[in-house]
């Protein structure tokens, strides 16, 4: 299986846009729970979004024609 790692900076950087973008929104949270719970749905979201995106290659490494030239 593939190994999991940390997104680009780009989508870091979109994360962290999203979430102040929602935060703005309430203003004052109730407790640190609520800010918690909004931080939790916002990261689910993304994530549902993020996994259901296809990479380039990766069939083609999936199916082993992919050939890396280990010349070099």
């Amino acid at each position: 299986p593939p190994r999991r790692s940390l997104p680009p900076p780009t989508q870091l950087d979109r994360l962290a846009k999203e979430v102040k973008r929602r935060t703005k929104v309430v203003e004052v949270f109730c407790s640190e729970e609520a800010a918690e719970k909004l931080l939790y749905l916002v990261l689910s979201e993304l994530d549902q979004a993020w996994g259901t995106r296809r990479l380039r290659g990766f069939a083609e490494i999936q199916m082993g024609s992919y050939h890396a030239d280990r010349t070099q």
